[in-house]
């Protein structure tokens, strides 16, 4: 995998000649200190991280369908649902985000197989468009990632694809169940050309729906790498199909939500996706080191719809993205009176042409439809870094730095005269060392720096004496100033026996975060009017500890712990409905950030039974949250939760089954809560929850064709 500047597809497919801090491969990995691949740095490379490698093995021993399934697994990682669509969740790491919603904070960078998905619209992350089908490897990073480039505040997650090669091998998989659930997905991959060529290509469909009412979605894929590796050079070929659509329910009035979970008041709301990815990516090997370099191209649409209240017209919304970039990278590593001296030097740019067009739509009273907006964006940015490690016995001594610039000009096409153009510079640096203690154990400590410009959405709504009518308007308003964050972080692993244990803690200063202020003007049923602009301080700090144990038999018990505290460290007057009932939203220093559960406890195993059958079962508890809306602490929490999955499978002569179960005890919650006015129950003040999934169970059937696994 490359993040910085490289042939991510090729990465998996070379052995590493760098020296590892600690390379051990077990399943999850936890890997302390530095992590090389020849074709560019992995997520983490060159300064020591907390880094989790997990398997195609184990992300099939879970039966994900999305990405954000998956996820929620792991350490400090939790998910919600503002949405009210299962394949519509929303992220939350070290109280940073990744999510679908376009217009909030994101702060987490998502890759495939190194490019970037955070659209570049609004950075927003569309889970249900990247292909789990076609995923060999999972590559998570905790923390601030410094050489990744914008974005990347509270973590990042590559997706590696499968490659091919090998004996010629096929696979076909369904799956279907309650609610409708149903899938397919089909690939093959092998060796062509006595071998020079290997190749994997697939495509899936997946279709539900829902459980809430009205609450359809489905999603089609297809997938291709083509690549020709030698011992000196290499050159791959991708491209990635996707669609999407997802009609969604939201959230629920709390009366609502105690006698009708399963009900839709926003029936008619929908988002519409279609995403297209090419990618060439090649490397060459010199005498002193190798040099890679990649091109892509990204072509990204979407049509959004949102019901609004009666006497109010509903939102359409449009938006296209169109980016093109490339990087090159150049890794050189020698031998120094006994120490190992590894410098990198690469750079990556792009440019990404956005269009937006939102419309007021009358027809539910025979009016028109109106476009309020239609801006133009062609952004582009370019970065630099450089890396460089030093190992001398048992210590790597790890330093790095990236510059990144970013230029977003705002084209108004409803009114030349307001056009605007925004640039942002900035210098990451992050370092660090990592010490091989013995007896498998390895302690490490960093700090490193990473900023995140504004989205084009965000820019084009930040102007206090000009609101933005929200969601029907955006103008040409004053530059808002990019985040920046600063992590300290210090952490280890032991490995003892069969046992592999991992913890680390962090704190991350945050200046400049970007929120929705409060108009002086008061909502209009639907409409309500804010802006967005910098927050002075923020931070966040924790502690995150996992524990895996391997028991012979090929049986694996795990438990992980995080506890995450995100506050506000100035004072401030943030957007929320409350405003007009009492509640200001005055955020004083320490207050808590919304939808950041302070613990999180998860558990879980597989083990391997008689006969070719097999049983897994998983449990999270989520702790207590405030609400959205409620960042000044003056309301009751979302109440913490527990959810338990399980599954029962057999595998045996290329065949698999299993039977999979989610929510297996029914247990009732809400994953996301905020504050609306409930137009049915006299125009009063509700918390507005949004309800957990009920049970799930699926049968999947999967056949093998062909020589070996993956």
């Amino acid at each position: 995998m490359a993040l910085l500047g490289a042939a991510a597809p090729l990465a998996a497919q070379q052995p590493d000649s760098v020296r590892r801090d600690t390379a051990i491969v077990l399943a999850p990995i936890e890997v302390v200190g530095t992590i090389l691949a020849p074709t560019g740095p992995k997520i983490g490379s060159g300064i020591p991280a907390r880094t989790t490698i997990i398997s195609r093995a184990q992300i099939e021993a879970i039966e994900p369908r999305l990405l954000s399934d998956f996820l929620t697994t792991q350490a400090g990682i939790s998910s919600y649902d503002d949405l009210g669509a299962s394949y519509k969740l929303s992220l939350s790491s070290r109280g940073f985000y990744a999510s679908p919603v376009v217009g909030l904070p994101q702060g987490i960078s998502v890759f495939l197989d190194g490019v970037r998905q955070n659209e570049p619209d609004a950075a927003q992350v569309n889970f249900d468009l990247l292909p789990m089908e076609h995923v060999t490897r999972i590559e998570l990073l905790s923390g601030t990632s410094s050489l990744l480039g914008r974005n990347s505040l509270g973590g990042a997650v590559n997706l590696v694809t499968n490659s091919g090669g090998g004996a010629t091998r096929g696979e076909v998989e369904l799956s279907g169940g309650n609610y409708k659930t149903f899938g397919g997905n089909a690939s093959v991959a092998g060796s062509a050309g006595q071998g020079r060529w290997s190749y994997y290509a697939g495509g899936g469909y997946n279709r539900e729906d829902g459980w809430r009412q009205l609450t359809e979605a489905d999603q089609y894929n297809g997938f291709f790498n083509l690549g020709r590796l030698t011992e000196t050079w290499g050159i791959r070929f991708q491209g990635y199909g996707a669609k999407a659509r997802a009609e969604t329910a939201g959230s629920l009035p709390l009366s609502v939500f105690r006698t009708k979970p399963d009900s839709n008041l926003s029936s008619g709301d929908y988002e519409d996706l279609n995403n297209l990815q090419l990618a060439v990516s090649g490397y060459r090997r010199t005498a002193r080191g190798q040099f890679s370099a990649s091109v892509y191209g990204r072509r990204h649409r979407a049509e959004r719809f949102n019901v609004n209240q009666e006497d109010d017209p509903d939102n359409l919304g449009k938006s296209r993205n169109l980016v093109i970039g490339g990087s090159a990278d150049y890794r050189w590593d020698q031998s120094v009176g006994g120490a190992t001296l590894g410098l990198r030097v690469g750079t990556e740019g792009s440019v990404a042409r956005t269009e937006v067009e939102l419309f007021a739509d009358s027809s539910k009273f025979s009016g028109p439809l109106v476009q309020t907006t239609f801006v133009k964006s062609p952004t582009w940015d370019v970065g630099t870094y450089a890396l460089a490690s030093l190992t001398t016995g048992r210590v790597t001594f790890s330093a790095g730095a990236r510059y990144d610039y970013v230029r977003i000009p705002f084209e108004n096409q409803l009114d030349a005269t307001r056009d605007t153009t925004s640039s942002y510079s900035r210098l990451s640096p992050k370092a660090g060392v990592s010490v091989d203690a013995g007896s498998g154990l390895t302690l490490y400590g960093s700090v490193g720096a990473a900023y995140r410009a504004p989205a084009v959405i965000e820019l084009a709504c930040a102007d206090e004496a000009e609101p933005c009518p929200l969601p029907f308007a955006l103008g040409d308003d004053p530059p808002i100033k990019p985040v920046r964050a600063v992590t300290y972080e210090v952490g280890g692993s032991l490995i003892a026996g069969n046992a592999l244990l991992s913890a680390s803690a962090y704190r991350t200063d945050v200046r400049d975060d970007i929120g929705l202020f409060a108009s002086d003007s008061s909502p209009s049923g639907s409409t309500i009017e804010g802006y967005f602009d910098n927050l002075d301080k923020t931070r966040r700090l924790g502690v995150e500890a996992s524990a895996t144990l391997f028991v012979r038999g090929g049986h694996t018990l795990y438990a992980n712990y995080a506890f995450t505290k995100a506050t506000f460290q100035s004072e401030a007057e943030i957007f929320s409905i409350r405003e007009d009932f009492g509640g200001e939203n005055e955020v004083e220093v320490g207050d808590e950030m919304p939808l950041v559960p302070s613990h999180q406890v998860k558990f879980g195993g597989s083990v391997n039974l008689s006969r070719g059958f097999f049983a897994g079962a998983d449990g999270r508890y989520i702790g207590s949250q405030y609400l959205r809306g409620d960042e000044a602490n003056e309301e009751p929490k979302l109440d913490g939760y527990f959810v338990a999955d399980a599954r029962l499978g057999w595998r045996g002569q290329g065949w698999e089954i299993v039977a999979v179960g989610n929510n297996i005890f029914q247990n009732k919650y809400a994953t996301f809560g905020t504050f609306n006015v409930n137009q049915g129950g006299g125009d009063v003040l509700e918390r507005f929850l949004t309800p957990g999934y009920r049970r799930v169970v699926r049968l999947v059937v999967r056949r093998s064709f062909g020589g070996g696994e993956d």
